[in-house]
Parts: structure tokens; sequence; C-alpha cells
């Protein structure tokens, strides 16, 4: 994954988040997309990003205003904070409604899914690590990933579970704190 993605990147970058919700959806219209809160927090945060690359400065600082406010408007109406500081692959799931929220500087692969209530963040107390997540990584309802720790390929993170050590590639964690559950799939999808 680039540090900072190209402006290139925008478009082709919310179209695989928006892949992401046709697959996960049971409907067949695609006008709900337009009541979807994740799709919202998606399309600010790649905007944003988008915004941070540009090479005009007075052209990205005037977007990244922009930005900002469509950021917090964003955060309060749905409870969802994906700031554009963050480097988030593409095709990402935000499965519903709230309470998600994640630092600024975490890393996070391609494909991933993230429930409500879900913290990405530091352990706190002047602790400034953060996770690095990686690619179709599911984290369920109310977990926490918290401090400096690696989050492998195509692992689970079960509801309410609060993990704050490193998570093998292809293993499910679940508790507080999280412990693994099942052992890694010889294969990892």
């Amino acid at each position: 994954m680039e540090t900072l993605e190209t402006y290139t990147m925008m478009f082709p970058n919310f179209t695989a988040d928006i892949r992401r919700y046709l697959r996960n959806s049971r409907r067949q219209d695609r006008i709900y997309l337009f009541f979807e809160q994740g799709i919202w927090a998606l399309a600010v945060y790649r905007f944003g990003r988008w915004a941070q690359a540009l090479k005009f400065p007075l052209i990205s600082h005037l977007l990244r205003l922009e930005v900002f406010l469509l950021f917090k408007w964003i955060e309060m109406t749905t409870g969802i904070s994906l700031p554009a500081s963050a480097q988030i692959g593409r095709g990402l799931y935000v499965g519903h409604f709230g309470g998600i929220i994640l630092h600024s500087d975490v890393v996070m692969g391609e494909n991933c899914s993230i429930g409500p209530g879900v913290v990405i963040g530091t352990r706190g107390l002047g602790d400034s690590g953060v996770p690095v997540i990686g690619d179709g990584v599911y984290i369920g309802t109310g977990a926490k990933v918290l401090g400096a720790i690696r989050v492998g390929n195509h692992a689970r993170v079960g509801a309410n579970s609060v993990v704050i050590d490193d998570v093998p590639e292809g293993a499910t964690v679940v508790g507080v704190p999280a412990r693994v559950q099942s052992k890694p799939r010889k294969e990892a999808r």
C-alpha cells in the first residue's frame, strides 16, 4: 500500500468499496447505497486522501478545509470516524451505523470489514503505537484493537473482543483480552 494514495486512485478505491457493499447486500436495487452511512464516511475519507495528495498547495489547503468540515459532519451524523490520514486499502466494508473510531495513524489492508462500535487505536496513557491490520480482516461488533500490534491477513476478531497482542494470519481471536480461539487455517483465503 502506498504511503499517500495519488489522486488517480480515489475513484478506483471508492469503486472497490462500493463493490464490497453490493456483494454483502441481499438487495438487488442499488439505490439503497445512498442510505448507507458507511458509504458516506468512505466517500469523505477517499476525497480527503485525494485532497492530501494534490500538488497544488492553495487548492489542497482549501480542499482540506472542506474535507475537515465534511469529516466532522459525517462523524456527528453517523458516528463513524475515518480520518483522511489513516491508510485504508480499497474495499473497506463498514457494516452498520455508529461508534466506529479509527486512529489517524492506523494502517489497514484491502477488503476488510468492521462492525459497529469498533475502535482501532492506541492503548492511551502516552502510548503512541497503533495497529497494522492485514488484508481481508473481519473485526466484529464492539471489538477494540489497541496498541502497536499486527493483525494478520484474513484474521477474524470476535465481537466485543479486546485485542492487545499480535494476531496470527488466518486466526480467530475472542475475549477480553482476546485469545486465539481457532488456529490459523493452513491456507488463509
